[in-house]
Parts: C-alpha cells; structure tokens; sequence
C-alpha cells in the first residue's frame, strides 16, 4: 500500500475509507473464506482495468475486457486448484490476451496501416506484464488461505504492511528531513524507513508469537523480508506512475485513489509471505 494520505486528498474521507476497508477484509477472513475470495478477484479486476488504461496513455495496448476477466478467474483457480491451477490459468491468460490482441490487429490492418513488429511485441509483453504484476501476485493470497492456518498468515502480513506504510508515512511527514529516493518517490524519507521497520518488527514478531509460538528471530526474518517487499512494491509502483505520468491510477477510492494505489505493497508481500509460510511452517 503506499501513502495513506497525499496532498490535496481528503483525511476525513481517506481514513473512512480505510476503515471500511478493514472492517470488510476482517471479516471476510475471519467468517467466510470464499468472501475474502470474491474480494480478491474484485480487486484484481479492477486493478487490471487501472493498469491497462494507464498503460494506453503511453500508447501499450492491453485489452481491457479480457484482462479484468482473467483476472478474476485466476483468484478461484488458485484457491480450488492450488499452485499447479494458478500457472496454468496465469499462463493461458496471457497466452488469451496475446491472441486477442493479433485478431484485433489483424482486424484492424484491413483500413489501417499494420503495426510495426516491435509496437506489436510491446503489446504482447505488455499483456505478460499486468498479469504477472497483478492477479498472479493476488493469487499468492488464495495459496495462503487454502492453508488450515491460512487467515492467520493473511492477517499478518496484510496488518504488518499496514503499520509498515503508516508509520513511515506519519513519521516521514511529521519528522523526515532526508528524502529517500527522491528521483522516485520524493516523499519517502530515511526517518520514515526507521519507523516503518520498527512498526514492521513490533507487528510480525507479535502476530508471529501469538499465532505460530515462533521465536522471535523468525519475527524478525519476517519482519524484514515484508519490509523489503513493501518498500520494493510501493517504489515500483511510484516509479510505473511517474513514467505512466499520472498521480493516482484511478480515483475510485475517495481519499485513497485507485485499487492499484492501494495493492502496491501487497502485491510482492502476499508471494514473499507465502515462500515464508512454505519454508518455515510447511504442510
């Protein structure tokens, strides 16, 4: 997730937002797998129509139609299907969407000019892209929950990177003086990253002890490979947003922005903490 709040956004609505959202993940983990499932796929989807339409405004074409039902479709066959089902379908849907976009330029050629081959390969890699970065990182979630233990993980790590990027946000606004990566996201600051390591360090331990018995060094591991993740996530995304030359994917949710601005730091952590889970905790 990156920052909760940037200028010119409302608090008042970003933090009823935020709430709502938290109220509804809860609960969706803690009642009713097949909901936090549901809400995946609904994530994805429209995460992956964001991500196509940003796309198209530097000219990489993505069909967006097919790419939101993809999307959708690869969170249930993780969950019912497992590891070998979610490559399967991540792979067909890619091979879908490159398909797709050779019959529409094929249609096409017959009144325009035809696309220059490596136009043409960018729209394929393109294609490859917005599935790997999203609905095959979502995924990882449903891996996750298909475990007996499996909303406990997803409360972890979805809690920890939470406090991650809050703390680093509300320290880094109050207290940072020394930017971070300021050609990429000048709003980070070093002050910020201590903050969010501690919070990260305090949350993973705790949750890792109450849940699992761990030691507090495998706390730390955690703790440490999620704050990698979320820094990675958050910057990447800041950099995809600076070359797509927008703020915000989408403003669909007030005080936040778009789906994508909120998946960033989930999206490389829900696979880390997966590896974590199989690793340290297998079946």
């Amino acid at each position: 997730m990156s920052t909760p709040v940037t200028g010119g956004r409302s608090l008042s609505k970003s933090v009823a937002v935020g709430i709502l959202l938290g109220v509804v993940f809860l609960l969706s983990v803690l009642i009713y797998k097949e909901l936090f499932m549901v809400l995946a796929a609904a994530a994805a989807g429209a995460g992956a129509w964001e991500l196509s339409s940003a796309l198209r405004l530097k000219g990489w074409y993505v069909p967006r139609v097919p790419a939101v039902v993809g999307s959708v479709l690869i969170m249930p066959a993780a969950f019912y299907g497992g590891a070998e089902l979610q490559w399967l379908v991540s792979l067909s849907i890619v091979a879908a969407l490159i398909l797709w976009r050779t019959v529409h330029l094929l249609w096409e050629a017959r009144e325009a000019p035809r696309q220059a081959i490596a136009h043409t390969l960018r729209d394929f890699a393109a294609a490859a892209f917005v599935v790997i970065y999203l609905p095959l990182m979502t995924s990882f979630t449903m891996l996750l929950l298909r475990r007996p233990d499996g909303a406990e993980w997803i409360i972890t790590f979805v809690v920890t990177v939470s406090l991650i990027d809050t703390a680093g946000y509300l320290v880094g606004r109050k207290l940072g003086r020394h930017k971070l990566a300021p050609g990429v996201s000048p709003k980070k600051t070093w002050e910020g990253l201590v903050a969010s390591i501690s919070a990260g360090v305090i949350s993973a331990v705790v949750f890792t002890q109450i849940f699992w018995g761990f030691d507090w060094w495998l706390g730390l591991v955690l703790a440490a490979v999620l704050l990698l993740a979320a820094v990675f996530g958050d910057l990447a995304e800041s950099l995809i947003k600076r070359d797509l030359g927008v703020k915000d994917m989408s403003s669909l949710l007030p005080g936040h922005g778009g789906i994508m601005d909120r998946l960033d730091s989930i999206l490389p952590s829900a696979l880390i903490t997966y590896l974590f889970a199989q690793i340290f905790l297998p079946l």
